[in-house]
């Protein structure tokens, strides 16, 4: 009997039983894909920092910054869709954590506070509308040498993938269309870019 690969079945499965709103696969399968403790060592983040997050959705990465940040630390966690923003505050209030604060944004501007040491956007710069607008709106938010940190799915990496991706030379343009430039790409991850961006020289950061 020939066999069916698992790939497929379970392609076949989604079909049969599409998943239903709100749902994600388990963090330790995410985990496997993001490495979210490299990657926030790479970006320096430690206990203390005041990290924004755009498009955190129910907050799969969120929660890894808020346990690197510590009690001591805070993350902003920002989204367009007030429905995710209440998933991941239930989901704080259920696991007791109280560094996390959900902001509703626009779709230009994030509309996070000023005093940030970093920026996140993972897996949602793709899905950014204005992606050149709200890097621009990000600038008042950011301490001096401050980093914006795009984690996003790399074309070249996946053998079945849709336009909807965007290739690292398309992020690479809508970055040189901003106020930022590239600081850093890293490619260690088995799916995704990491593109460590920061506030051209002459630039206005916040006080």
């Amino acid at each position: 009997m020939r066999k069916i690969p698992y790939r497929r079945i379970f392609v076949l499965l989604l079909l049969i039983f599409p998943l239903q709103p709100g749902f994600s696969f388990p963090e330790d399968v995410r985990d496997k894909y993001h490495q979210p403790d490299k990657v926030m060592d790479i970006a320096g983040i430690k206990p203390g920092m005041i990290i924004g997050e755009v498009g955190a959705g129910s907050g799969y990465f969120t929660f890894h910054l808020a346990r690197r940040v510590g009690e001591v630390g805070k993350v902003y966690a920002n989204d367009i869709s007030r429905r995710a923003l209440r998933a991941l505050s239930e989901r704080a209030d259920r696991e007791g954590v109280s560094n996390i604060e959900t902001i509703l944004g626009e779709v230009e501007d994030p509309l996070l506070p000023s005093g940030l040491d970093a920026v996140f956007i993972v897996n949602a710069f793709h899905d950014l509308a204005e992606p050149v607008a709200l890097l621009n709106n990000l600038v008042p938010s950011l301490k001096p040498d401050a980093r914006v940190v795009i984690l996003d799915r790399d074309p070249a990496k996946l053998k079945n993938y849709s336009s909807h991706n965007l290739t690292k030379d398309e992020v690479l343009e809508y970055v040189k269309q901003s106020d930022f430039e590239l600081d850093r790409l890293e490619t260690f991850l088995p799916q995704h870019a990491i593109y460590i961006i920061k506030l051209k020289k002459g630039d206005r950061l916040s006080d």
